[in-house]
C-alpha cells in the first residue's frame, strides 16, 4: 500500500468519524457516497476529454486513487483554513463595539455603537455605564423606531422583503447563541431622563415612496419572506452537535462583520433596496444631529447603529467645526 493510499485512507476515517459524531451514520453515508459519485463524475469527463484528445486514458483504478488523494488534499486544506480563519475570529480578534466621546467644548457626547444581536455579558456591561453615566448627570438619547400603522408597516416588509416584526431578533440570536438588544432594558435606569432619537416606520415609508421612481414603483411584486419561520425550521432540522458547529461558524462571521468597517459598508452598499436604506441611515442620521444640537443636556449618552456614526460626526463637525472625538473605548459584543 503506498503512503499516497494511506494519507486518503486516515483523512477519510477521520473525516467519517466527524460525520459520525455529528450525525450518526447518515452524514458518514452521506460523505462517503458524494466522494464516490464525484470520483465517477470526474472520471467520466477523463474519459471524454481524453477521447476528444485521441490520449491514452488512464487506468480506472490508478485514476480513482489519484483523484482520492486530491480530494483528501482539498478537504483537509480547505477545512484547516475555514477553521482556522474561524477560531482567529471567534477567540483570537474578537469584534469591538466603540464607545465614542465626542465634544464641542459646550456638549460632550458618549456614543456607545451597538448592535442588534450580541452577548449577554455587552448588553449588561452597556447597562452599567449607562447606570454610572446617569448617576453623573448625564441623559441618554436612545435607538428605537416608533409606533406605526400596519399598512406602512407591511410596505415596509414589501421593502425589505422580510417579515419583520418584534421576534426577529429574538430568533435570529438563537443562530449565534447569543442574546437581543432588549432596549427597554435599557429605560428607567437611575432616572427617567430618557429619550428617543428615531424615527417611525410611517415616516420612513413616506421618504422611501418620494424617493422611489414610477419604474422602480412598479417592479413584479415579490413576497417578503418570513424570517422567523426559516430560522425555525432550520433549528428545528439539527440537532445539538450540528448547532454548536454552526452556532461557532455564525459567530465568527458575526465577528468578522462587526470587526471590519469595510466589509459593513461593502454590505451597506449592496442592500438589496438603496432607495429604502438611505432614509434608514442617512435621516436618521439627520434626527440624531437635531436633537443633539437641539438639546438643553450637556452630557448625553447615545446608543445606537455602528454604522450611524460617521455620518453623526460629520454633520455635527459641518454645524460646529469644534465636533471632535476626545475618547474612544471598547466592548465585545460576541463574547
Amino acid at each position: 500500500m503506498n503512503l499516497k493510499l494511506i494519507f486518503s485512507a486516515i483523512i477519510l476515517f477521520i473525516f467519517s468519524a466527524i460525520a459520525y459524531y455529528l450525525n450518526n451514520i447518515v452524514w458518514v453515508l452521506d460523505f462517503l457516497v458524494s466522494i464516490w459519485l464525484y470520483t465517477i463524475l470526474f472520471y467520466t469527463f477523463h474519459i471524454i476529454w481524453k477521447s476528444i484528445q485521441k490520449k491514452e486514458i488512464t487506468d480506472s483504478i490508478l485514476y480513482m486513487k489519484n483523484f482520492i488523494f486530491r480530494i483528501s488534499i482539498f478537504i483537509l486544506v480547505t477545512t484547516s483554513i475555514l477553521w482556522w480563519l474561524t477560531y482567529l475570529s471567534n477567540e483570537i480578534y474578537k469584534a469591538k463595539m466603540p464607545e465614542y466621546t465626542i465634544s464641542n467644548w459646550e456638549k460632550t457626547v458618549k456614543f456607545q455603537a451597538m448592535v442588534h444581536i450580541g452577548s449577554e455579558s455587552f448588553y449588561n456591561q452597556v447597562k452599567e455605564n449607562l447606570k454610572k453615566y446617569k448617576e453623573e448627570g448625564w441623559v441618554y438619547f436612545f435607538e428605537w423606531v416608533k409606533p406605526w400603522t400596519q399598512e406602512n408597516m407591511s410596505a415596509f416588509n414589501d421593502a425589505i422583503w422580510i417579515e419583520f416584526d418584534t421576534d426577529l431578533y429574538e430568533n435570529f440570536s438563537k443562530l449565534y447563541w447569543v442574546t437581543f438588544q432588549d432596549t427597554e432594558s435599557f429605560l428607567w435606569i437611575v432616572n427617567d431622563l430618557d429619550f428617543n432619537v428615531d424615527v417611525d416606520i410611517d415616516e420612513i415609508i413616506r421618504l422611501y415612496k418620494e424617493k422611489n421612481t414610477i419604474e422602480e414603483n412598479n417592479k413584479p411584486y415579490s413576497p417578503p419572506i418570513d424570517a422567523n419561520k426559516e430560522i425555525l425550521n432550520t433549528l428545528s432540522n439539527l440537532n445539538e452537535r450540528e448547532l454548536k458547529i454552526l452556532v461557532y461558524l455564525n459567530q465568527a462571521i458575526l465577528n468578522l462583520i462587526i470587526w471590519s468597517d469595510s466589509l459593513q459598508w461593502t454590505l451597506s452598499e449592496n442592500f438589496n433596496n438603496k432607495n429604502l436604506f438611505d432614509v434608514i441611515l442617512n435621516w436618521r442620521n439627520k434626527v440624531i444631529v437635531d436633537e443633539i444640537q437641539k438639546s438643553e443636556y450637556k452630557k448625553i449618552y447615545i446608543t445606537y447603529w455602528l454604522l450611524h456614526f460617521k455620518w453623526v460626526l460629520a454633520w455635527l463637525q459641518e454645524q460646529d467645526p469644534r465636533w471632535q472625538i476626545i475618547e474612544t473605548k471598547y466592548l465585545y459584543p460576541i463574547d
